[in-house]
């Protein structure tokens, strides 16, 4: 469908953006404690709520582009690409129901989990972007290199840790969306030969 051609590309390129933004933003701000440092009086964690909902705008865009994508790409990625993007918009329901519930609960949420940046809100997206670029490797052509850097920046992502530098082990990943929209939309009018062909 010619919306297809220009949604998939265009929020691939938003969701890689605004995913490594995230990392970015939070490497800014003063570090936090990890583990049992948390218990040394006076230790806190960075703050990074209050940019979750930069994270859910990326998991979002980034539903949409694979969603895009899984209906054109040929049968071989198609099944990996949909439980891709199935992952991803999983990951978006979550950090949408975490931010909901802790702007109504002050304080201390039993679901911080849901929206925390090193928790599910984060993680789930990521298996999302492993499952799309093994479909992109399945689908083989010109969906294969883009395929490998997903698969690669979502390992390399897996480490990830918002109070300290692991934090930018999170930017390869919205690297590699980036990437990924780039070489869709410029291969977009090549008929057969990109990353949604039949």
């Amino acid at each position: 469908m010619p919306w297809r051609r220009s949604a998939g590309p265009a929020a691939a390129m938003l969701g890689g953006a605004t995913w490594s933004l995230h990392a970015v933003w939070l490497s800014t701000r003063p570090g936090g404690c990890v583990g049992a440092d948390c218990r040394v009086p006076g230790a806190s964690n960075r703050p990074s709520e209050d940019l979750a909902w930069l994270l859910l705008l990326s998991v979002v865009a980034l539903g949409v582009a694979v969603s895009c994508l899984a209906s054109g790409t040929s049968a071989a990625g198609r099944r990996p690409s949909r439980a891709g993007a199935v992952l991803l918009w999983a990951g978006a329901v979550l950090l949408a129901a975490g931010l909901a519930v802790n702007a109504v609960l002050v304080g201390d949420s039993p679901l911080w989990w849901l929206h925390d940046t090193d928790s599910l809100g984060r993680l789930v997206p990521v298996a999302g972007a492993l499952l799309t670029g093994v479909g992109g490797l399945r689908a083989g052509g010109p969906s294969r290199w883009p395929g490998a850097a997903l698969v690669v920046a979502a390992l390399v992502a897996l480490p990830f840790n918002a109070q300290d530098d692991r934090v930018l082990l999170s930017v390869p990943l919205g690297l590699a969306w980036l990437a990924l929209g780039v070489s869709w939309a410029v291969r977009e009018d090549v008929p057969q030969a990109d990353l949604s062909r039949h």
